[in-house]
């Protein structure tokens, strides 16, 4: 009941983590599940050994009408073939053939974001759940597919779908169907959200463009196609739909969650949005951003600060029980970890671990290599997000372009108290939103 309670309030992780320096670094956060926050015990667990995942937890993440897809699967053997398309799709070689799309669909987000002379404010939730839409979709399917028409609709779907999960974890299974056709409107929307991402995705399977051989291969051409190694996946169309609806959702929320919170400190923080602009004048384009140091250290600390995924992966033990910092723990417990702890329970290595500080990874001292160590914002293991590196190429290319354009202010109407974190399939604001002002730097310049 207890965790069910922190779940519904989103305070799960922050909880889970007060706990930590009171009881130690294994905490048994319900009757059969255990925090593990060392890294070494959590190596043992989830890198080491081929665990399954805990069933119950990932499938609030089903899609459609109970649909599964690669990150609902508990069994490892059934993930690993639908996990691999996904990194060879999102190698950097990869998605710098993509890198002009993503320009394109960039320019796209900052003139939406000018149209306003900064004279009102924007949600950059719902503008980022956009332009990851529009990024996500070339890696998926490739570049013949015409979104526009499913454009409107789906950061909201994905906003109610990430407050289903919650749902999903808390009520009991027969108050859905209830749900579903009960009298609130915005009830049935939010039940019903799992179904139209899945809609789209079907959709836009039917719509999937003509193979291009000069594209390199998209995530649904590896994942149809015959492996190197193994079997080919026999998929109806019910089950590639459901996979590529849940992929196209991992390929968006992680990213936009994780730049919202960031762009809101920059708002916070006027200081270090002026030395990243000093960076970036010191390059001409996009082609060197990975060089730039203080943009890599402001994605860092914004990954830290508020990491995309929460509890960041659950695992089964097997038979004959596993052996963790001197606690032997039995078959059929769940052994959990979080990236949020992994840093705020190492003051020595992240002092005021509540303050957004980018400066921090600059440093050079003993401590460099752990911290780097202790940074695992997609997971450990065999189960990591496969598109981690996607995500990243996206977050140094879409603040490159609003930091050279823009300067971030607080909008009035957005408070600590509204962007105050929830958890809800990973962090997200309070009300799902963030507005923010974005003043074109020519009329800042000229105030």
């Amino acid at each position: 009941m207890w965790i069910r309670w922190q779940r519904w309030h989103g305070k799960l992780s922050f909880t889970a983590d007060a706990l930590l320096p009171k009881y130690g670094q294994m905490v048994r956060i319900a009757p059969n599940m255990v925090l593990v926050n060392d890294p070494d015990a959590v190596a043992a667990a989830f890198v080491k050994q081929n665990l399954n995942t805990a069933p119950k937890a990932i499938r609030a993440l089903r899609v459609g009408h109970e649909r599964d897809w690669t990150v609902t699967y508990p069994e490892m053997d059934m993930a690993k073939p639908r996990r691999h398309p996904v990194m060879v799709a999102c190698t950097t070689k990869n998605l710098k053939y993509w890198h002009r799309h993503f320009e394109d669909n960039q320019e796209v987000f900052l003139n939406t974001l000018s149209s306003s002379s900064g004279r009102k404010s924007h949600d950059i939730v719902h503008a980022l759940r956009l332009l990851t839409l529009a990024n996500s979709q070339v890696v998926l399917a490739g570049a013949g597919l015409d979104i526009g028409k499913y454009h409107a609709e789906f950061p909201e779907i994905v906003g109610q779908y990430n407050f289903l999960v919650v749902w999903r974890l808390v009520l009991p299974d027969w108050i859905f169907k209830w749900l579903r056709w009960g009298p609130s409107k915005y009830a049935r929307y939010r039940v019903r959200s799992s179904d139209y991402l899945y809609d789209v995705k079907a959709s836009l399977i039917d719509e999937e463009a003509k193979p291009n051989d000069e594209e390199p291969p998209t995530v649904y051409k590896l994942l149809t196609q015959a492996p190197s190694k193994g079997p080919p996946i026999e998929w109806t169309h019910e089950e590639i739909s459901a996979e590529m609806a849940g992929q196209v959702l991992a390929a968006t929320e992680t990213t936009s969650s994780t730049l919202s919170f960031i762009f809101y400190e920059f708002a916070k923080h006027p200081e270090v949005q002026e030395k990243l602009y000093q960076e970036l004048q010191t390059i001409d384009g996009n082609g060197q951003l990975d060089s730039l140091v203080y943009l890599d250290a402001a994605i860092k600390e914004g990954l830290r600060f508020r990491p995309p995924v929460a509890l960041t992966g659950s695992r089964v033990v097997g038979d004959g029980g596993i052996v963790l910092m001197g606690h032997y723990i039995p078959p059929g417990m769940i052994v959990t970890t979080q990236a949020l702890s992994f840093t705020r329970q190492r003051p020595d290595l992240f002092p005021d671990s509540d303050t957004y500080y980018p400066d921090r990874w600059l440093l050079r001292d003993e401590g460099f290599e752990e911290r780097r160590r202790l940074l695992v914002p997609f997971g450990v293991g065999t189960r990591r997000c496969p598109g981690g590196n996607m995500a990243i190429y996206q977050m140094r290319l879409i603040i490159a372009g609003i930091v050279r354009s823009f300067k971030i202010e607080l909008a009035p109407e957005t408070t600590p108290d509204k962007m105050a974190p929830f958890e809800a399939n990973g962090f997200r604001s309070k009300y799902d939103r963030c507005d923010l002002m974005f003043v074109p730097r020519e009329k800042h310049e000229t105030k």
